[in-house]
């Protein structure tokens, strides 16, 4: 694909923003207490890693995260069986750069977490939400190693998620789900400083895949971006795990045929 055409589409889409406000699926199975516990331990984790890790004195050409890098996900390091080697694909998922990007993953996981967990079960939501961690690890350190040389770090529980989101998309695609539409500029086009346009969100009833896919669409696109770049023999640091998240994705919408309970099936024929 022309880069840029891939571009233009992904500037398109990332100008429209979509806030997920709630669904009409009610649950029926009483309180999420996984979903409940991974956001907790997410934040515990985020607030005892900024208070300690990332207070911690470090040169001025040095990242702040640099404490943590035995904990992240480094393709490198994980093929040649170095640090916590795969294991590290567990540790990053609980790990976040900042307060928006633990904010911004947390609100998504309990807005979707809560009714795969209740269509799946607790024990079986929990080794749902891992297994598709693993996977969006597995995509990532796979396609990186190739178009990054796999020395770039990545963490964040957003793979996970999407294999939350994958889960929610194969049992409930066409579920209404009240979204908040506005126009996002900045953003997409950061090239124009300081200019934000953000009017008063239009509340409206979309269903479920709008959002996810559309979610989905940018990540490929610039997924794409990165592979065309590779072609070219640049290296596009993209500062989104964008394979993490379509690995995670797949890997959620192939898992939930193993947890899924037999009655949600039934009641969906």
């Amino acid at each position: 694909m022309n880069p840029t055409l891939i571009i233009f589409l992904y500037i398109f889409l990332q100008i429209f923003f979509l806030l997920p406000i709630k669904d009409k699926r009610s649950r029926r199975r009483g309180f999420p207490w996984v979903t409940t516990l991974l956001v907790a331990l997410n934040v515990v984790v985020y607030i005892g890693v900024a208070f300690t890790v990332y207070q911690q004195p470090h040169e001025p050409d040095q990242p702040y995260w640099l404490g943590i890098y035995p904990f992240m996900e480094v393709p490198y390091l994980i093929i040649n069986h170095e640090g916590l080697g795969a294991l590290s694909a567990l540790t990053s998922t609980y790990l976040h750069a900042d307060t928006g990007h633990l904010l911004g993953n947390m609100f998504v996981l309990w807005f979707f977490g809560r009714k795969v967990e209740d269509a799946t079960g607790h024990l079986s939501f929990a080794l749902l939400y891992t297994l598709c961690g693993f996977t969006a690890s597995l995509m990532s350190v796979s396609v990186n190693t190739i178009i990054t040389g796999g020395h770039i770090p990545g963490f964040g529980a957003s793979g996970a998620i999407a294999g939350v989101m994958g889960a929610y998309l194969f049992l409930y695609s066409n579920e209404k789900v009240l979204t908040l539409v506005s126009t996002w500029l900045a953003p997409a086009l950061p090239v124009i400083p300081g200019f934000c346009f953000i009017p008063i969100p239009i509340p409206l009833w979309l269903p479920a895949w709008v959002f996810i896919l559309s979610q989905v669409a940018k990540d490929a696109l610039l997924g794409q971006l990165a592979i065309e770049a590779y072609k070219l023999g640049q290296t596009l640091p993209l500062g989104v795990g964008v394979f993490a998240h379509i690995g995670g994705l797949l890997g959620g919408m192939l898992f939930i045929y193993l947890f899924i309970r037999p009655e949600v099936v039934a009641g969906q024929r």
